[in-house]
């Protein structure tokens, strides 16, 4: 398999950086065990400093115990009165810390009465010096079971010393092997890692620069081309600018053009919009009319109807009058009959004849009168059937204002809806050229970015040319450069492998 420059640098970095980390892990595994055995050791330690505090605690209270029996005086109980406080802690701590060690728990369960009944001994002893004097106390104390009780309670507490101690040995061995393992790999695999660089790092250095010499005949014949390459994309760049310049200044009288047709679209749109509200107002208006000729056509139709009332009572009036001109020929009859009855009769119907001229007279006024009134009722009568006709027709001519009204209401609304559809077209196309100008905008931004990126473009080809000018120059003193710095880089690895392996 042909490997790459790049695959063989990786291997020459991944296989020590493998040893390191193989070095690392088990030296991190070393530590580690290394710390547990360290605080196994402390752990020892503590388990053994709690046991002397026990100890400690129960010759206080002896001392306290003693001290007070000779003399008495309470100020001798302090230390007794204090390891009270202190020892029944002091255990509890002993059995925290032996929680993992079933033997110590068992030989913990066998001194805690062995405590308790040393601390019942003391407690007596001292009761009776308070209470019986010296001698008492003394007797108890001459029985040896205080002493016996101590003895018991030492005995068993050097067993858990004994064990622990036994535990600490252990554990410092275990530890100092720890850290002897953990130096020896350490040690050793920075040996063995610094040889393997060394190694690794001379074969390749040979290969990558044999790889390197092929690449520079490469890019001695690849130059050339490029040569070439940059000298016609440097011709086609100039090309290029003059047709984006071109373009460009079309853009931008397009763009002026599109704004021009955005101000014409926006006073359409204005237009057509004061021509829907126009519109709506006229719709108003015929609406307003039509509710008025309703209005109207109500109000001819109650005249019309009380003139039918009006020639009706007309009509009846002229009954009146008939009955009245009937009882005043009837009166007129009478008067006259009256008359030559009163005359027949002579001097004594004087006052009777004059009474029915009277009536007579007034028969005939009341005639006159009816002729009269039955001519005027007559006018008003006509009066009244031309009025009717006159509010039949103007009801016939109100229903049709109203028809007329609503086919011009029906016509406006469909001339509003129009408009109204006409002004929203008339908005989609200002919002449409809008786009437009948004996007001319853009296109004209887009070409004043692609014209300079142009003008940057053919400034870097010329660049490019001239450095594919100067590339095959450089193409051939990296050849010469790489031949003899092959051999050198070859010599150096070669010298410092050496230095490693003889400091190791």
């Amino acid at each position: 398999m042909s490997w790459t420059i790049g695959r063989k640098i990786g291997a020459g970095f991944a296989v020590p950086l493998a040893i390191l980390i193989v070095i690392g892990w088990v030296a991190y595994r070393s530590t580690s065990r290394l710390i547990e055995a360290s605080h196994q050791v402390t752990h020892t330690y503590l388990v053994l400093t709690e046991l002397e505090r026990v100890l400690s605690a129960l010759k206080d209270t002896e001392t306290g115990q003693r001290g007070y029996l000779l003399t008495g005086a309470e100020r001798y109980l302090e230390p007794y009165t204090a390891a009270l406080r202190s020892i029944e802690a002091d255990i509890k701590d002993v059995r925290k810390l032996t929680a993992d060690n079933p033997n110590q728990q068992r030989r913990l369960d066998t001194v805690e009465p062995l405590v308790a009944a040393k601390l019942e001994e003391l407690r007596e002893t001292i009761d009776l010096r308070k209470q019986k004097g010296i001698e008492a106390a003394v007797a108890v104390v001459q029985t040896e079971r205080g002493k016996k009780l101590m003895d018991d309670i030492r005995k068993a507490v050097d067993e858990m010393e004994s064990e622990e101690n036994a535990l600490l040995e252990r554990r410092s061995q275990d530890t100092e092997g720890i850290a002897r393992t953990t130096l020896a790999t350490i040690l050793f695999g920075t040996l063995a890692a610094t040889v393997l660089v060394g190694l690794v790092g001379f074969f390749v250095t040979r290969g990558v620069s044999v790889q390197i010499l092929q690449g520079v005949n490469l890019l001695v014949s690849a130059a050339a081309e490029i040569l070439a390459a940059t000298t016609q994309q440097a011709s086609g760049t100039a090309e290029e600018a003059t047709a984006v310049q071109e373009t460009s200044t079309t853009v931008d009288e397009v763009k002026q053009t599109a704004q021009a047709s955005s101000l014409k679209a926006r006073a359409v749109a204005d237009a057509a919009q004061k021509s829907v509200q126009v519109s709506h107002d006229g719709r108003r208006s015929v609406e307003d009319g039509i509710k008025g000729m309703q209005e109207t056509k109500a109000r001819m139709e109650a005249i019309a109807e009380k003139i039918l009332a009006l020639s009706e009572r007309a009509q009846a009036i002229g009954d009146v009058i008939a009955t009245v001109n009937d009882l005043a020929e009837q009166s007129n009859l009478l008067a006259v009959n009256a008359g030559i009855e009163a005359a027949k009769v002579g001097e004594a119907g004087k006052g009777f004849a004059v009474v029915a001229a009277e009536v007579k007279a007034l028969a005939e006024q009341s005639k006159q009168a009816t002729a009269q009134i039955r001519g005027i009722l007559n006018e008003i009568q006509r009066a009244t059937q031309s009025a009717v006709m006159a509010a039949e027709q103007g009801v016939k001519a109100s229903d049709a204002g109203v028809s007329l009204t609503a086919r011009s209401g029906e016509s406006i609304r469909f001339l509003a809806d129009s408009l109204t559809e006409s002004a929203q077209a008339a908005q989609q196309i200002l919002a449409s050229i809008q786009q437009q100008v948004a996007g001319m905008d853009q296109i004209a931004l887009a070409m004043r970015n692609i014209q300079q990126a142009s003008a940057q473009n053919m400034a870097s080809t010329r660049q490019v040319e001239r450095a594919a000018q100067d590339l095959s120059e450089l193409a051939r003193r990296l050849k010469a450069m790489v031949a003899g710095g092959a051999a050198e880089a070859a010599r150096v690895t070669g010298a410092e492998g050496s230095g490693l392996q003889t400091a190791a």
